[in-house]
């Protein structure tokens, strides 16, 4: 019985285990709606300086003691090495102070925010950072990370389709070109310069660059950057949780409510389809006076049509409501009669993006994307500039920008 134990937890830590690199990490699953707030708007990124705040419910609606630390990493979510203190001004390890219980909603929650600074806290430096929500105890429930931004340099950003005949029609290829007064300052022997690029800010998707493809003194150029295409988000909106949309065939009230979606069929061999999305974020949002609380949650009914079924194959939903991860929890069913994959999952009212995924069979940590890959696909490129001389101990962030490949030269 202890063997068996052991080889089920070994698997399950290969399949679904913490991965900060990539941060997959695990967020459970009585733990909903995690947001950074800037002005009201859902980021990744704050400007060093900014105010900001990280707000979430949860389910379980018992009022809970949570503590929240702040941690730097580099450019790769490898843990900084530094003291809090070189990067904080102040003290964190504070318990959340402000929490609400839902108000007039048939699924009760608790709803947790912090704002940053605060009266106890202040992040001074630039780089990569999480939030991470402990119990009184120290146990970690989830991280939340996004990054804090100097903008010392300019960063132009060039798509093109590819010059290849054979992924012409699929690809996205990316050229950089880094202004600077005197690139010998961060390009030089006594210092590391990584360039990070993200397809719609998703972690998950990142490439990493080092070198140049070439040096001059005012300006540093990266090119030949190939991403796959991919194909847009689908969607759906139970902002009006008590009424049907496009997308939603069906409502039924039953304890909660419940959203049934439209059978979604695989894209791969079709032709592109142009479909407006926000490129796999979601926008908690209604008319209600204070949608923090007053927002409901339904059971959304998923049923997703392969090419192919198979029950082998683990299909998640996936989407920045989950972080682009394999979360366990949002892992659908093969349905044998029916051929095809249902799941239902808790989604606070609001605009949601997601995609299929299925994990690559010779790489358990890669997922790959049903839809196919179309040159014509709208993605956001978001490409950030770390750096850190030898006389340093962390990477700063100096630079970034993004473009929407709406902007596409052909």
């Amino acid at each position: 019985m202890e063997l068996y134990f052991n080889l089920f937890f070994l698997y399950f830590f290969i399949l679904f285990g913490t991965n900060t690199q990539s941060q997959n990490f695990y967020v459970p699953e009585n733990i909903k709606s995690v947001l950074l707030l800037k002005n009201g708007s859902n980021v990744q990124n704050i400007n060093l300086g900014d105010s900001f705040e990280l707000s979430f419910d949860d389910l379980n609606a018992n009022e809970e003691y949570y503590y929240y630390q702040i941690n730097h990493y580099d450019y790769n979510w490898e843990p900084s090495k530094m003291r809090k203190s070189d990067y904080l001004d102040g003290f964190d390890d504070n318990r959340i102070r402000n929490v609400k219980n839902s108000f007039n909603t048939l699924k009760a929650y608790t709803h947790y925010s912090i704002k940053i600074p605060n009266n106890d806290v202040k992040i001074k430096v630039s780089g990569n950072y999480s939030i991470s929500i402990h119990y009184s105890n120290g146990e970690k429930i989830f991280e939340k990370y996004f990054s804090v931004i100097e903008n010392l340099f300019k960063i132009q950003i060039t798509i093109n389709r590819s010059n290849s005949i054979e992924n012409i029609d699929s690809v996205h290829k990316l050229k950089l070109k880094i202004n600077c007064n005197d690139c010998s300052e961060i390009f030089n022997n006594s210092s590391e310069l990584k360039i990070i690029i993200l397809k719609n800010k998703n972690w998950n998707s990142k490439k990493t660059l080092g070198k140049p493809k070439f040096t001059f003194s005012n300006s540093l150029i990266y090119d030949d950057i190939i991403f796959d295409a991919g194909n847009e988000f689908l969607n759906f909106d139970n902002s009006k949780i008590k009424s049907t949309n496009y997308r939603i065939s069906k409502l039924l009230l039953k304890e909660i409510y419940n959203t049934f979606l439209v059978t979604d069929f695989e894209r791969t061999n079709q032709v592109y389809e142009y479909s407006p999305d926000i490129n796999g974020e979601f926008n908690i949002n209604s008319s209600n006076y204070d949608h923090n609380i007053e927002n409901d949650y339904s059971k959304v009914h998923f049923k997703f049509k392969p090419n192919l079924g198979d029950e082998k194959i683990d299909i998640f939903l996936i989407g920045k409501f989950n972080n682009f991860s394999k979360n366990p929890d949002y892992k659908l069913v093969f349905d044998t009669n029916k051929e095809v994959y249902e799941g239902s999952f808790l989604f606070k009212q609001g605009f949601y993006d997601y995609k299929y995924g299925y994990i690559n069979s010779q790489d358990n940590s890669e997922l790959e994307f049903y839809g196919g890959n179309f040159w014509q696909t709208e993605n956001i490129y978001q490409v950030t500039i770390f750096h850190k001389k030898v006389s340093d101990k962390f990477f700063k962030i100096i630079g970034q920008n993004s473009l929407s490949s709406l902007k596409i030269n052909n």
